[in-house]
């Protein structure tokens, strides 16, 4: 499916991308230096779906043909890091707090299947 540029395998894998990024950042935040950082891999990571950001040539040494992506300013990253925020960033932040509420819930109920277990004995 073409969605102007971008080439999605299916109708949500654009926003797949754009939520597993933001779980990622809310779950484990040390993968990122700075809020600005994030931002960056999170643009990077949108464009990769895009052929246009992509330019390919031929590489004489092994025959195949290479590809590369073309990167942003941290300033353009960050306007399209704000549009992708103001579209879809409050799933990605409500899909990271439904991912820690499950966690915990979880977790409590291995503790209580453990408490349950000692009483056993």
């Amino acid at each position: 499916i073409w969605a102007g540029h971008f080439s999605v395998e299916t109708p949500g894998h654009f926003s797949t991308e754009i939520n597993s990024m933001y779980l990622m950042q809310d779950q484990e935040p040390r993968r990122f230096r700075s809020d600005e950082a994030f931002r960056v891999q999170l643009v990077r990571r949108v464009m990769r779906l895009s052929e246009v950001s992509a330019a390919q040539w031929p590489d004489p040494r092994t025959g195949r043909v290479r590809r590369t992506y073309r990167d942003f300013t941290p300033q353009a990253a960050g306007i399209i890091a704000g549009w992708l925020a103001e579209a879809l960033g409050s799933t990605g932040v409500h899909l990271a707090k439904l991912e820690l509420r499950d966690a915990e819930k979880a977790q409590q109920e291995r503790a209580e299947f453990h408490r349950a277990l000692v009483d056993l004995t």
